[in-house]
């Protein structure tokens, strides 16, 4: 049914139960598994070598939580990882689109600047904007 399952990443509770389910079904359905992390926008007025530093730091950051969630994952199931910049919903929707995900599964909630204030809203822009089901892990 799910060929190819992309998973959205961050360091939420809920995008950790999202890898778990996403595991779960792509060993039940022999799927692959992609996780997806988008770094948010570094502005560039902050000037050099302030921006460089920022950017990589964030990099670093965003690479050690998906290889710590990849290894989480197990060695049983082969994990594609991928780090873009973007904002996360429109970065999902478009390596969902232009991959050929079959599935998006993603946290209701994430860790972003203003949680408080927009709760939710990358999932739900994500659910209704996807050409492919969206599951949301509450």
């Amino acid at each position: 049914m799910f060929h190819k399952i992309l998973v959205a990443v961050d360091e939420s509770t809920q995008a950790r139960k999202a890898v778990k389910v996403a595991a779960d079904l792509a060993r039940q359905y022999h799927s692959s598994l992609c996780l997806l992390h988008a770094l948010p926008h570094v502005a560039d007025y902050l000037g050099s070598p302030i921006y460089e530093e920022l950017i990589e730091s964030n990099k670093m950051k965003a690479q050690d939580m998906l290889e710590s969630t990849s290894t989480r994952i197990g060695t049983d199931l082969p994990v594609e990882v991928q780090l873009i910049e973007g904002p996360p919903a429109s970065a999902i929707l478009r390596v969902a689109e232009t991959e050929g995900f079959d599935l998006i599964i993603m946290g209701s909630r994430g860790q972003g600047p203003v949680v408080s204030l927009l709760t939710g809203s990358v999932s739900r822009t994500v659910s209704q904007k996807a050409v492919c089901p969206v599951m949301i892990v509450h």
